[in-house]
Order: C-alpha cells, then structure tokens, then sequence
C-alpha cells in the first residue's frame, strides 16, 4: 500500500481505519480516531461532505483524498478526473471514432445540464471531461450512450455492457470510468463474439495490476497513484512538524496506458 511505503521512508507509523458505505459516512468515524490518538489522519471519502466539509475541522492535521470538496477546510490530494477523459476521449476522436459509449454514470445523469455546473464527484468530473472532448470538436454528445451504473466492479460492467448492447447499436468504442467495469465490459462483449479492438475499442480508468493481464491488455488511463499517495503523506507530515499555511490542493498528472484494447497505438 503505497501510503504505507512513504510514510515508512518518513519514519513514520500509520494506523488504518475503515468506516462502512452506510449511515453517516466518514463522520461515523471521527469518535474513533480520537480513541486511536495518531499525530493526523487521511481522510478518504466517497460522498460530498455536508455542512461545507465542517468534519475536516479537527484537533489534529487532516489531508483529504478523494474527489469532493474540501472547501478549504484542509489539504487535499485529488486526481485528473476531467482532464484525464477528456485527453483519452479526444484520442479516440482524433481517429475517426464518432460513438463513444461511458459506462459508470450516475443514473440521474439525462444530459449535459445535470454535470456542466458540478465541481465534485467522480462521476461528475469524468462524464465532464467525456462530454467536453465531443464538444471542442464540434460533437454532440449522444446521451443514449452515457450508460448508468450503481457497482463499480466487474459484475457491474457485465451488467452494463449486456444492457448497453440488448437496447443500442454496438459503439465503435467504450470508455470505462474505472478498469473494474472495464474488464467485465470486455468479458461480456468477448462473450456475444464481438472482437476487441477490432470491433470496438475500450479504455479503462486506474491502470490497476489486472488490466496488463486481460485479455486483450485493457488500455486504461493511469492516475499516478503512487504520486497521489506520496503527496498525501508529505503535506499530512508537513503538518504535523509545523507548517501553518493555506489549505492546499494537489492534483495528480497521468498517463494513457496505451494497450492491446485500442488501436491507438497503432
């Protein structure tokens, strides 16, 4: 676990603490990092923050991950969400690819109105950086092919890519908002005797370990997260030992993991 690794370099020990999808959310747990006594916490949360991220103001130096605000409150380590897609998306564009299918959006995204004015949120910040490639080249967005998803996981994209196909004409490409869907998108499409890259290209988002290893090798946007981490652990530390100044916000660089899933980099 990369946060592990550099705090170790730094000389220091870290603690781990995980909180449930339900109730509260991360406010669930701020009682029991009090117990825990560590010098500062990193915060990872999956959810927008209410009351303006109040529960990132505590006793002891906080950094938060994530893609949600923390309205200044703290520092923050986030990643390339929109720009990221945004880059990938416009590959597959500059090639003559006009259908792009996202698979992993919010079930209540119906159109651009819904994520043009959101300023967190995976899902949000992704489908930004789907929709703003189509429109720097004049394209409009078919939003029949922005295919909702609940489970971020392999079955989820199982799921999504038979649902995709059995009510739409298959898209030249696919853009998986992270390579957990991906994968199982490739499965499925492998499945009802469609080629891949030949007959659609696919893109995932995490360049996790498995995706070197399907079949074929998932291209995947790679989110720096050894980067994400390390920056994380320093501006916690530099915290710790003393530092006093503004909030700060690290957003990560990345890189597309050109594989045999697309035909880019031929």
């Amino acid at each position: 676990m990369p946060v592990i690794e550099f705090a170790k370099q730094r000389e220091y020990g870290v603690i781990i603490n995980t909180y449930g999808s339900g109730g509260m959310g991360l406010s669930d747990n701020i009682e029991e990092t009090y117990r825990l006594g560590a010098d500062g916490w990193i915060f990872f949360t999956e959810r927008a923050l209410e009351n303006k991220g109040e529960v990132l103001q505590q006793p002891y130096p906080v950094v938060l991950g994530g893609d949600y605000l923390s309205y200044g409150k703290c520092d923050q380590v986030t990643m390339p969400n929109t720009e990221a897609v945004r880059f990938a998306v416009g590959r597959l564009l500059d090639t003559g690819v006009r259908t792009i299918a996202v698979i992993g959006a919010s079930p209540d995204m119906h159109g651009w109105e819904d994520v043009r004015d959101q300023r967190d949120g995976t899902q949000s910040l992704r489908i930004q950086g789907y929709v703003q490639a189509h429109e720097e080249r004049g394209l409009t967005v078919d939003w029949r092919y922005v295919i909702p998803l609940l489970g971020w996981n392999q079955h989820g994209g199982v799921q999504a890519a038979a649902s995709m196909l059995d009510s739409l004409p298959c898209p030249q490409s696919v853009l998986c908002l992270n390579d957990a869907i991906a994968l199982g998108a490739i499965h499925e499409l492998q499945r009802r005797g469609l080629r891949v890259p030949a007959d659609v290209q696919l893109i995932g988002f995490d360049n996790v370990p498995e995706s070197e290893y399907s079949v074929p090798a998932l291209t995947t946007i790679d989110p720096h997260v050894d980067d994400y981490a390390k920056h994380a652990v320093d501006m916690l530390i530099e915290r710790i030992e003393g530092y006093s100044g503004p909030a700060r916000t690290y957003t990560t660089d990345f890189t597309v993991v050109e594989r045999a899933s697309t035909k880019l980099a031929r």
